[in-house]
Order: structure tokens, then sequence, then C-alpha cells
């Protein structure tokens, strides 16, 4: 019997291969989004009451944080090799705090002045760094629909709303489903401080943030 469009669709984003390329691809967006970030080069003091520099910083510390209980969700039930050495994704995610903490500690402060004193020339204009913040957030849902779907829903425990809306999710909470159930809802974390950053991407005004005219590309 052949399959239905929405059932067709299920199968694609259920696919093990699919949700492999959705959370790699990811991951390398959030990494460019950082480096093309022009906030972080503030000198002014965020809400936290710490420079932008270090605000974005521990932002993206964050996300990459709930994308590594992703990854361990993905990868103890849907692990693409056998090969690799046991725990090798510890090197993997601290070379990208790495690459983080290189990038903030290579930023040099700008701030506005009689000069023109124009943006770095690896910066994207702020059109492509939209798209950037947009393909993360969309990644983001597909991830989250992802486990959603795959992991299902228990009907195991019925008694309270608490069970009914977020226990229950993802497989519900137990300890052989724990990864799944946590990547599920961390999955939200991420989700929110992307929306913060396309929010801050949207409003983004140079002067807003003491830096030089020019940055308004």
């Amino acid at each position: 019997m052949e399959k239905s469009f929405t059932e067709n669709l299920i199968d694609l984003l259920i696919n093990p291969n699919f949700r492999w390329f959705i959370y790699f691809l990811v991951i390398v967006l959030t990494i460019i989004a950082f480096t093309q970030e022009p906030i972080r080069f503030s000198k002014e003091y965020a809400i936290t009451g710490i420079t932008w520099q270090y605000h974005y910083f521990i932002l993206f510390c964050i996300t990459i944080f709930a994308y590594l209980f992703t990854f361990l969700g993905l990868w103890y039930t849907i692990s693409f090799t056998d090969k690799f050495p046991y725990l090798w994704y510890i090197p993997f995610f601290v070379l990208i705090y790495a690459i983080l903490l290189q990038v903030t500690v290579n930023t040099n402060p700008v701030s506005k002045d009689d000069t023109l004193n124009a943006p770095p020339d690896t910066f994207l204009p702020r059109k492509y760094r939209y798209m950037i913040y947009i393909f993360i957030v969309l990644c983001d849902i597909l991830i989250f629909i992802q486990a959603f779907i795959y992991s299902g829903i228990t009907t195991q425990y019925k008694s309270t709303i608490l069970h009914q809306f977020f226990l229950n999710r993802f497989g519900g909470f137990s300890s052989k489903n724990l990864f799944n159930f946590l990547m599920g809802w961390f999955g939200l974390i991420g989700l929110g401080l992307d929306l913060y950053m396309v929010y801050n991407q949207v409003n983004f005004s140079a002067c807003k943030y003491g830096l030089p005219e020019s940055w308004n590309f």
C-alpha cells in the first residue's frame, strides 16, 4: 500500500541521516552566527551587567550546552557509526567552545567616533545575518519536532496536569528514556535563545550599542 504524503513526511523527519544532517547544520550555522555578530564588538553593558562581548559569549555557550544534550539524545539512540572511540564527542565539543572563546578573545571592542571605522571585511550584510539566524530557528524547530515524533507520548501516567503536558511528552520521563526526554525539552532553551538573538538582529541599531554608524549595513 502506497504511503500518504504525511507518512512520507514523517519518515523523512525521523530518518536518522536527515536528523544528523539537521543537527550538524545547526552547529555550523551557530558558529558562523557568532563570528558574524556585530553586537559582541560593543563596549556597552548588557542587562547582565557585563559587556555585550561576554554577554554573547555566555549566551552561545549556553546554546552549545543545550545542543550537547541534543547530541547525547541522538548518539545513544541513532548513532551514525560504531567505529569512533568511547566519548569521542568530548573533544568535539571542547573544540567548539575553544572556537567561541578564541573568537571572543580576539574581538577588539569598537566605539563610535568621528571616523568611518568600517566593520570587519569578513562581516556579511544584515540580510544575510538574518538568513543565518532564521535557518538556525528553523533547524531548532525541526529538531524539536523530530524528537517529539521519534520519542512519542507515553500513556503510562495520566493522573496530573504535570504528567499530561510535561512528563509524558518525548517518550516520558524515565531512566530508559532520559536522553530523549531531556533532548526534547532542552531544545526549547536553544530555541528561546535563538529567538532572542533574532530579535536583536531585527532591532539592531549601531548607535544603540555605541557602535559607528557605518555598522548599520
